[in-house]
């Protein structure tokens, strides 16, 4: 226990952000192409759907990052002496709250930019000579994208604050379904 805390005390501060630039731009070139390729060839309406898609994601993603900063590591402690499922994740998660809230962070970028990327997909299709209305459109389908995105991260932050342990608990027994079991 100890040499894992001299190895935390003595590591750079900005190794952490490396990691989360070489995260970002992975995630954002893989998404990046599978989404251009599907977007590409797909009718609009399947189109609109996986830009909506994404912007969930960007919500969902907001939401568990600050759930998990908010969350209270003494409420899954006393959890984890009843031995609830989850319960010692829960407390990883918030022990890493800084760590997990960037990872977050980058998926809610990362979905944002591919949304945006999606919706000049959509309009590269519509829109081809260039005109005011071209450009009137253009600028509307941005704006939807943005407002909806916006809109639901606001509306969700209050509920991110105020149920964070219960946000934070679910999210960690989801994760405990793919790794280990509490």
């Amino acid at each position: 226990m100890k040499q894992r805390h001299e190895r935390k005390k003595n590591e750079k501060p900005w190794i952490w952000s490396i990691k989360i630039l070489i995260l970002a731009i992975s995630l954002s070139l893989i998404f990046s192409v599978v989404s251009e390729i599907a977007l590409s060839k797909t009718a609009i309406i399947i189109s609109i759907i996986i830009i909506l898609v994404f912007i969930a994601l960007s919500i969902l993603f907001d939401v568990l990052g600050l759930a998990v900063a908010s969350s209270n590591v003494e409420h899954f402690a006393a959890m984890a002496s009843r031995k609830v499922k989850g319960s010692r994740q829960a407390m990883a998660l918030n022990k890493n709250a800084d760590k997990v809230a960037s990872i977050c962070d980058v998926i809610c970028d990362v979905c944002g930019v591919l949304s945006g990327a999606g919706g000049a997909s959509i309009l590269t299709r519509i829109t081809m000579n260039g005109e005011l209305m071209d450009i009137v459109i253009s600028s509307l389908v941005s704006a939807i994208i943005a407002g909806l995105t916006i809109f639901g991260k606001s509306k969700f932050k209050k509920y991110s604050l105020v149920h964070s342990n219960k946000i934070t608990l679910k999210f960690a027994k989801f994760i405990n379904f793919f790794t280990k079991k509490d």
